[in-house]
């Protein structure tokens, strides 16, 4: 059926209005999915967990999984380290524990959302720095950069020239995170993440950082995935489905200006396909076909 005029201008202005809330001004915007993912997962914490040998996929498995992956990675900080530098902080989760561990931190992260979130949760008590950390200008050295699930989005040729700055001669770079193999070269998937575990490894020896341990926990974080596939297919996608039923039959208009406003496009990607990539989880047998996560301590030469 042809839209009226009316219709025409009620779908461009709710267009507008909803897209709005996807593209960032310069005010302090919440991000939509952030908020969702902290709601459901009731923690502090944005990496993955590290799970027991056969435990349980509950929501009190997986918090205390998070917590666990948490003092699994602080094992590895040297004797000796005082000052850290939490890069990608997230929302305190991981530097809130290193406080109260005795360390003195900061949190460094470009999102102003963040930013908010980070000073409530962590009561204002430890300095956030609001910038990417390839634009951040140390003002004082650290005895440790953290880069739990950040190196990921940090361009690579600055994460080992960016960390020399900030660290003394003997300093450490923590790094947490997942990375793709060299059997996934070819392979499209969007999940698969942007850095080569090879080019990583490289990369830090040509800087001039030694590696002092390297653990392999892809087996202990991998329910992750499990326990997300399950939360989407019971709980995450049913409730979307019903909302947008329930939408179709009691409000037409409605789900037709929110059908068009999918396909609205954001940097050449339709909303529709941004929303599904961030609620989708990445396949566990994708990830343990071209994927490892490593926790590695490197050393400044």
């Amino acid at each position: 059926m042809a839209q009226t005029r009316g219709e025409k201008r009620l779908f461009g202005r709710s267009r507008e209005k909803l897209a709005s809330v996807f593209i960032k001004d310069e005010k302090i915007r919440p991000n939509v999915m952030l908020k969702y993912y902290l709601d459901l997962s009731g923690t502090d914490y944005l990496h993955w967990g590290y799970w027991e040998e056969g435990a349980e996929l509950s929501l009190e498995n997986f918090q205390a999984a998070q917590d666990r992956y948490a003092e699994e990675l602080f094992k590895l900080i040297p004797p000796g380290v005082e000052w850290i530098l939490d890069v990608g902080c997230g929302v305190g989760g991981n530097a809130k524990k290193l406080k109260e561990k005795g360390y003195k931190v900061a949190g460094l992260a470009p999102d102003p959302y963040q930013e908010q979130l980070f000073k409530e949760r962590t009561g204002g008590e430890i300095p956030f720095l609001l910038t990417t950390f390839q634009d951040y200008k140390p003002e004082r050295p650290y005895d440790l950069v953290l880069m739990s699930e950040s190196v990921q989005y940090i361009p690579l040729d600055m994460t080992f020239v960016k960390a020399k700055e900030v660290l003394p001669t003997g300093g450490y770079l923590l790094t947490s995170d997942y990375y793709r193999l060299e059997s996934s070269k070819g392979v499209k998937e969007h999940h698969l993440p942007s850095i080569y575990l090879q080019d990583f490894l490289e990369e830090a020896e040509s800087q001039g950082f030694e590696i002092l341990k390297q653990e392999d926990i892809s087996a202990a974080v991998l329910p992750t995935l499990h326990y997300g596939q399950m939360l989407f297919s019971r709980y995450i996608k049913p409730t979307f489905s019903a909302q947008l039923l329930a939408l179709k039959v009691h409000l037409p208009l409605g789900y037709k200006i929110l059908k068009s406003f999918l396909r609205l496009r954001i940097k050449g990607e339709a909303i529709e396909t941004i929303i599904r990539n961030n609620l989708v989880p990445l396949h566990p047998e994708v990830f343990s076909k071209y994927m490892k996560y490593l926790i590695i301590l490197f050393r400044k030469k």
